[in-house]
């Protein structure tokens, strides 16, 4: 299954909302706006993992089989997801700065 990446709270009595992408995140950000809600960037949660998640949480957005996302893993994404490993993880310390220098234009919300 595949987990959120951001929880949206809105202020009011209105519900959450989750983001599976930083693009459905500024969409559902955008459009609650227009319509009038409010939020503040301090209420976008981003989850780093699935430890972050309360048991409520986790089941609505993840186990529950009515609400969840299944995404096949396949061989291709297994290899993309070793090589940014052994970058990050690596001994290369220039492949790991080159790596960060082109990724870090892309980060709007830093949760250190």
């Amino acid at each position: 299954a595949k987990p959120p990446l951001y929880k949206i709270k809105w202020g009011g009595k209105t519900g959450d909302e989750y983001a599976y992408s930083d693009k459905e995140r500024d969409a559902l950000v955008t459009a609650g706006k227009e319509s009038g809600r409010k939020v503040k960037d301090e209420m976008i949660q981003r989850f780093k993992g699935l430890g972050e998640m309360n048991a409520s949480e986790l089941w609505e957005t993840t186990m529950n089989p009515e609400t969840r996302i299944l995404r096949q893993v396949t061989l291709e994404d297994a290899a993309a997801a070793d090589e940014i490993f052994s970058i990050l993880m690596g001994e290369d310390v220039e492949a790991r700065r080159s790596f960060i220098t082109r990724n870090a234009k892309d980060v709007r919300f830093l949760d250190v």
